[in-house]
């Protein structure tokens, strides 16, 4: 991992961690990983601490209804699950 992955991992708030489970860690560490991966030539942020907490909401097989403001990372959240579950479809409504 990139040292601003690496420093954005661990500086996720401790209530946030704690909660995880195994699995969860696992899968935010992945999406860190394959974020990292993907946006190696390019100045990304990571995920947001929202973004996050949809994700595992995502893999855990909840349904989401995410409202944030424009430019907040939307985006992100909605394409993470999808890097970690590559055969699986997701469908996004957008209300324009």
């Amino acid at each position: 991992l990139s040292l601003t992955a690496r420093d954005t991992i661990e500086n996720l708030p401790t209530d946030f961690t704690r909660s995880l489970s195994t699995t969860q860690h696992q899968q935010i560490l992945e999406a860190f990983s394959r974020l990292d991966l993907l946006s190696q030539d390019h100045n990304v942020r990571f995920a947001k601490l929202f973004q996050l907490r949809c994700l595992i909401s995502l893999l855990s097989a909840k349904h989401v209804v995410l409202r944030a403001a424009t430019g907040s990372g939307k985006t992100l959240a909605t394409i993470l699950p999808l890097l970690l579950s590559p055969n699986k479809t997701a469908i996004t409504v957008s209300h324009l």
